[in-house]
């Protein structure tokens, strides 16, 4: 039976249902998540949705956020794990992933370990958002703008805005039909990517003062301490996007964003272009991701973190 088929069979099956995702959502997670919302609810099932993390700022344009304000069900039988390569990074969501559940887990990651009862893994897909997209024409669910325009956010987000190697002719053919649906792609953008507060500009140029760059190597990289996020009076939203500015740089083949998260974790995301895989450098340091696209989370001090990484980046390369 193909992984798709199963995932039809556990749903149809299924009373009430819990969607979660990975730690620090971003745009293909919670885009999918809540077309998938929309798919239970058109089944009647019970479900709720619920991440360790919060609604960022710059999705709040998307519809169907009342699914995310659907109270927690203590029981359920089955858990659908979107995007997320290993059952870590859900954080405390995990704990309630007992043996007693069914665990679907729909994800594109290359690196995923397959920690599902079921597992649909595409590693050609995009974006999560393709799969659920999928989801709709097997169930034979009709689309509508509201879902469209979140399956359009999932799939423009984690290619980059359709820039990076994962955008296919697949791609394309599934954003011509969810186009159908009168939405404007250059709203979704919009919302996403641009509309940036002075808070995000401020700290945007306190990382520029500390930008480094090794031309021999083509490697740029960009630190932003607890420091610079008070200064600028930012927060971690504000941080959305930094590294793809890294990558646009001339001459950039490998971007490096630093995040300190806490006086102990700091967060590194890597984008990379032209044959180095990105997402084999993050798996170095405990992380994994795509090729162009990948981060983890490293324990230690920012100035010790960031040496540690870029020398062994220089070794790698």
């Amino acid at each position: 039976m193909r992984p798709i088929d199963e995932v039809v069979k556990r749903i149809r099956r299924g009373k009430v249902f819990l969607i979660s995702s990975h730690i620090n959502l971003e745009g293909d997670s919670l885009g999918s998540e809540l077309a998938l919302a929309y798919i239970l609810k058109r089944l009647r099932k019970k479900f709720f949705i619920y991440n360790m993390s919060g609604l960022p700022r710059n999705y709040r344009f998307l519809p169907l956020l009342d699914f995310l304000k659907i109270k927690r069900i203590k029981e359920f039988d089955t858990a659908i794990i979107l995007d997320c390569s290993e059952s870590n990074r859900l954080g405390e969501v995990k704990k309630m992933l007992t043996s007693d559940k069914v665990i679907i887990n729909i994800d594109h990651h290359p690196d995923n370990n397959y920690f599902g009862t079921v597992n649909w893994v595409e590693p050609t897909a995009s974006a999560v958002g393709e799969l659920i997209y999928k989801l709709y024409k097997k169930l034979k669910i009709p689309l509508n703008r509201d879902v469209a325009l979140c399956l359009y956010t999932a799939i423009m987000t984690d290619t980059g805005g359709f820039r990076n190697e994962n955008t296919t002719s697949s791609t394309h053919r599934i954003i011509a039909h969810l186009l159908k649906y009168g939405f404007k792609p250059s709203s979704v953008f919009e919302n996403v990517y641009e509309g940036h507060s002075l808070s995000r500009m401020k700290l945007l140029g306190l990382g520029f003062d500390n930008l480094k760059m090794d031309k021999k190597r083509k490697i740029a990289w960009m630190t932003i301490s607890q420091e610079m996020l008070k200064k600028a009076k930012a927060d971690l939203d504000d941080i959305e996007g930094f590294v793809e500015i890294i990558r646009s740089l001339k001459g950039v083949k490998l971007a490096i964003l630093f995040q300190e998260l806490s006086d102990n974790k700091i967060k590194i995301g890597f984008r990379s272009r032209e044959g180095i895989d990105a997402g084999k450098l993050a798996s170095i340091f405990g992380g994994g991701g795509h090729f162009a696209a990948s981060g983890c989370i490293v324990e230690g001090k920012l100035e010790k973190v960031e040496k540690m990484v870029i020398d062994r980046i220089k070794k790698e390369l």
